[in-house]
């Protein structure tokens, strides 16, 4: 059987010639037929996920990988700089590696990047960050219902927020829809 027996979550495959990062997977069986695996995948390179049948006809080996945590530095036009906390050693890494998410990297903050070969091919974004707010409208009078106004955060990024947000408030922002989730207390 060409399907690795110590496949689990997080663990890097490698099919069809690219690297896929196992995020779920079980297997299936009925009363005539052989058992199938059917897993989860997210493509490490270009960030797409998509769910395969795994037979022991396919050729999936298990690729050596490890994760550190890096420091974020700063950007510059082609890439974002990274330190190891422990060795002190900045990274480049690549803004392909980060791809959009390139806004939610605060500055000081530790992140896990992925390596592959010794290369970094995955940096890890929360769920969620906490941004300043930089600018937004006073709210003028008092409205009802849920009425919200747009604001532009440290990071450059705007969204809208509730009418009580005021400039210099910290506010939680999901990473993936890029939409407000509450303000932070202090």
């Amino acid at each position: 059987m060409a399907i690795p027996h110590n496949l689990r979550k997080g663990v890097i495959l490698r099919m069809d010639g690219k690297p896929y990062l196992v995020l779920d997977y079980w297997e299936a069986r009925t009363a005539q037929r052989r058992a199938t695996l059917h897993v989860k995948l997210k493509d490490v390179l270009q960030g797409k996920v998509l769910e395969r049948t795994l037979d022991d006809k396919v050729q999936a080996d298990v690729i050596d990988s490890h994760n550190r945590l890096l420091q974020y530095l700063y950007s510059d036009a082609g890439a974002c700089h990274f330190m190891d906390s422990r060795t002190f050693d900045q990274l480049a890494v690549p803004k392909e590696v980060i791809g959009d998410s390139e806004p939610f990297l605060v500055e000081e903050t530790e992140y896990r990047v992925l390596f592959l070969d010794e290369q970094p091919v995955l940096v890890e974004i929360p769920p969620t960050v906490v941004l300043e707010v930089v600018e937004t409208p006073p709210s003028a009078g008092t409205a009802s219902g849920n009425t919200t106004k747009a604001a532009k955060l440290k990071n450059g990024l705007e969204v809208k927020v509730p009418r009580f947000i005021v400039i210099g408030d910290k506010v939680r922002i999901n990473t993936e829809t890029r939409e407000y989730l509450g303000k932070e207390n202090e």
